[in-house]
């Protein structure tokens, strides 16, 4: 069970919240700790640990921007959710600016706070998953790298990564794929493949994960004549294995939380998933993000309407589908999502300006 402090000055807001019954069994959250003010909900975080800090935003004493504030600087709790009867979208940006995971109206509907609830339990989750996997990885390289590394290095190894927990989000996929496209099927038997293998390590390292810099420069790593060494075999292999599941372990932040970045991650997500039904709830479900908020970003930052922009490259898509194969144009519809071919018909049209039977002919003639 996930513990909640909900923080309110208003006894009847927290009655409202008390009573969507979504405490007592139909969700994995309870209720465990109240407060009427920022100032008394630190007072509680500070004795006290708990999972979500759901809290108003306008209060005496501390405000909800400020108690957010508070708790993320000292890590006083992982998940913040706004309440506010404000619907300027400033306070909105703002605390999510600052760290929050969502925001919702007041007072909060049943099916809203359901609906967010079910992701911030996705979210713990995978942040309860992330940590155990850094734990791991912690425990594993001091294992087995203690007697390659100088002491003081190697501790400044392990302090590197387990001070960076809240940076770094370990992805077993990109492990594998690491792995297979630096080392292939065959292990590394020789002194001289392995050399060449940690080469291309370190440069990747450099290149992409920005937190090791400074430490790949300091370390003896950067240095792998010793690997030439004969009799190494044990060292060679053990060295290789803690450096790979080091590179393999570490997924980089390719974007930030930046509204910049998130304009950049919302554009990369509609192109790497053109085929699947895209929706803004369904974006936000997986940025963890309000819809509202994401959409208000992204149209700010390039003037055009995300469902817009969605449409538009669903209709490139449908343009290259229809000029590079047979396939029909019901069933170019459905890859991209779009069940009613004939308003798909007209989408297209009103992009291309021709029908998609029109596109297809134009393009085998030209």
């Amino acid at each position: 069970m996930f513990k909640v402090l909900l923080v309110d000055d208003m006894e009847i807001s927290r009655r409202q919240v008390k009573r969507l019954n979504l405490w007592d069994g139909e969700t994995n959250f309870y209720i465990a700790a109240e407060a009427q003010n920022g100032q008394e909900a630190l007072n509680i975080l500070r004795q006290e640990e708990f999972d979500l800090l759901i809290t108003d935003i306008k209060m005496p004493k501390i405000d909800g921007i400020e108690l957010m504030k508070e708790t993320a600087e000292n890590s006083l709790c992982p998940c913040v959710v706004l309440l506010s009867d404000y619907e300027d979208f400033s306070y909105a940006r703002l605390g999510i600016q600052y760290g929050a995971f969502d925001y919702l109206g007041k007072p909060p509907e049943y099916n809203s706070m359901l609906d967010l609830l079910k992701r911030v339990e996705q979210h713990l989750l995978k942040k309860k998953r992330e940590e155990e996997l850094v734990r791991s990885l912690s425990e594993k390289l001091e294992e087995k790298i203690e007697d390659t590394f100088p002491t003081a290095e190697l501790e400044q190894l392990i302090e590197a990564i387990k001070t960076k927990q809240q940076d770094i989000v370990p992805d077993i996929n990109r492990l594998c794929r690491a792995i297979g496209a630096l080392f292939g099927d065959d292990p590394i038997r020789t002194a001289t493949a392995l050399k060449r293998s940690m080469s291309e390590l370190v440069s990747q390292l450099k290149l992409h994960y920005g937190w090791m810099v400074n430490f790949i420069d300091s370390t003896r790593y950067k240095n792998i004549d010793f690997l030439d060494d004969e009799g190494s075999g044990t060292a060679q292999e053990t060295f290789a294995d803690a450096i790979s599941e080091l590179y393999g372990s570490i997924r980089r932040f390719e974007y930030g939380n930046t509204e910049d970045q998130l304009e950049n991650r919302i554009c990369r997500y509609v192109l790497e998933n053109v085929d699947a039904e895209l929706s803004i709830e369904g974006i936000s479900r997986v940025l963890f993000m309000n819809r509202k908020y994401i959409s208000e970003v992204f149209r700010q930052k390039t003037g055009e309407l995300l469902i817009d922009y969605i449409t538009r490259v669903k209709m490139a898509r449908a343009a290259r589908l229809l000029s590079q194969s047979t396939r029909k144009t019901y069933e170019i519809a459905l890859q991209l999502g779009y069940r009613d071919t004939e308003y798909f018909s007209r989408l297209f049209k009103k992009h291309m300006g021709v029908t998609p039977s029109e596109y297809r002919n134009s393009a085998i003639e030209s």
